[in-house]
């Protein structure tokens, strides 16, 4: 299952020295339509190599359009779908049109066939109510969250987080009970121009017990 489709995902797995990485994939969920998270040619390269299943709101299917190696899963917030092994729920994102149907942004709640439980959660700001309330009945093995910005001032904190914010969801998480004992908090999304260094950013965010996303990192739940 991939989350999110971008134009740099064959590069990205050539520079891992994985460049097969992309041929185990059936499944892609899509959070919205910036280029950094979809990049049609790079779906339909994806649907060229073999048969692939695709989670998202109805602009980006309509962008995709019809191909006979895709088949489309057409997102409606809070209904769960299955995809592959997994069952998707799609929340709603305080990011970019929340309010238009056919181009909201998306987070996840991901279960897995092993009864593991994920929330995905880029990009995004402060979590909206019926979101928060579907998530306040989950108990999750690992939550990866929103920090695009870090201390800084910047006009992306209206459908980013900053950390900060991240510091007060962490306390709404500990108070809902929402995070298994064992839970993973992880922060992606860093962009590079608002963050300190990476090695700061990561003693900034061991103080919340969250973990720092890089490119590579891998989890095993």
């Amino acid at each position: 299952l991939m989350v999110d489709c971008g134009e740099h995902i064959f590069d990205f797995a050539k520079s891992i020295n994985k460049d097969n990485l992309y041929k185990s994939v059936t499944d892609i969920i899509i959070t919205h339509n910036h280029r950094d998270h979809f990049c049609k040619e790079s779906v339909i390269r994806l649907a060229e190599i073999q048969k692939i299943r695709v989670g998202c709101n109805k602009q980006i299917r309509d962008i995709i359009g019809e191909h006979p190696n895709i088949e489309f899963v057409l997102f409606t917030p809070f209904v769960a779908e299955k995809m592959g092994k997994y069952e998707v729920i799609p929340l709603l994102a305080n990011h970019q049109m929340v309010i238009d149907g056919d181009a909201c942004a998306f987070h996840y709640i991901i279960n897995t066939s092993d009864g593991k439980k994920i929330f995905y959660g880029l990009d995004g700001a402060w979590f909206l109510r019926p979101s928060w309330e579907v998530m306040k009945k989950y108990k999750f093995d690992i939550m990866v969250f929103d920090c695009t910005v870090g201390d800084k001032e910047d006009w992306r904190l209206f459908e980013h987080n900053t950390i900060p914010m991240l510091r007060m969801i962490v306390e709404g998480i500990k108070m809902a009970d929402m995070l298994d004992d064992n839970g993973i908090l992880v922060a992606s999304h860093l962009a590079r121009t608002l963050h300190a260094s990476h090695e700061e950013t990561k003693e900034i965010l061991k103080e919340i017990n969250m973990l720092t996303a890089y490119d590579g990192m891998k989890l095993i739940l």
